[in-house]
């Protein structure tokens, strides 16, 4: 029944998709997923503020890429906590959508994360990192210019029944989620700008294999350092990429096409 549900509600998206097409104005971008986390994603602050960059995916096929720094909001019952310690020395976990921004950073593949400097203070914490829970989603949001904004209809079926789909492919432990998850904590650990060293000692792949990679599978450890060990060649051998961000970005954002393709077909999608 599940499955022939999803059936249902892909083929209503596609009805849909032929809707916006024949719309030539602006129309609201994708509801997108949030891979789970296997460990907290810390922040880099500086007098700006605190940011991070979480990975991400499609859960509306007929609906457009969001376009770079697209506001959205945490889907309701997302479990988004940020982590810090206190003053007094103690472990806090408290929700994130409260004090949080996120845009999305490149498409539907990563989304930016900022926690403002003044909140910072105000929260009086040390540390801080954010965690995705199971089935975390993201939903644009609305504009006045929307001309096909989302429904109700269509937000309910892309955090519910089609999130819970996608859990095995981005939220379990396995080859693809994992390395994903591993391939971002590295790039997390970069500087946002400038041509940083293709970190041949390892450094990057260590620090993301005692965090999201220290329950990881070891498929998905595997082809993490393959990824690394690409980039180290392609940025300080071939020096066919410019820095060891901008491959680990373009790498991770193949896997995440590549799983959400793999995820769409399992649903009868294309």
């Amino acid at each position: 029944m599940q499955m022939q549900r999803l059936h249902l509600l892909l083929a209503a998206a596609s009805a849909v998709f032929i809707g916006l097409a024949a719309t030539p104005a602006v129309a609201a971008p994708q509801v997108l997923g949030l891979v789970a986390s296997s460990a907290p994603t810390p922040f880099a602050c500086d007098a700006t503020g605190c940011h991070a960059e979480l990975s991400s995916f499609c859960l509306q096929q007929p609906r457009a890429n969001p376009a770079p720094d697209t506001a959205y909001l945490p889907a309701a019952g997302a479990e988004i906590s940020l982590v810090g310690t206190d003053l007094g020395g103690a472990a806090v976990k408290i929700p994130a959508a409260p004090f949080l921004r996120f845009s999305s950073a490149r498409g539907f593949t990563a989304v930016d994360v900022e926690l403002p400097a003044e909140t910072l203070r105000d929260l009086g914490l040390t540390g801080i990192a954010v965690v995705v829970g199971q089935n975390a989603s993201l939903v644009p949001t609305a504009e006045a210019n929307d001309t096909t904004p989302q429904t109700a209809d269509e937000i309910a079926a892309a955090t519910g029944p089609i999130r819970a789909a996608a859990e095995p492919f981005f939220d379990a432990s396995g080859e693809s989620p994992d390395a994903i998850r591993m391939t971002s904590a590295m790039i997390n650990a970069l500087p946002a700008q400038g041509r940083n060293p293709a970190d041949g000692d390892g450094r990057l792949l260590a620090a993301a294999s005692t965090g999201q990679g220290a329950v990881a599978d070891p498929s998905g450890i595997a082809l993490a350092r393959s990824i690394h060990a690409a980039c180290v060649a392609k940025v300080d051998v071939t020096h066919h990429v410019f820095s060891m961000r901008d491959c680990l970005e373009s790498s991770h954002d193949r896997l995440v096409v590549d799983t959400n393709l793999k995820f769409w077909e399992s649903l009868g999608g294309s």
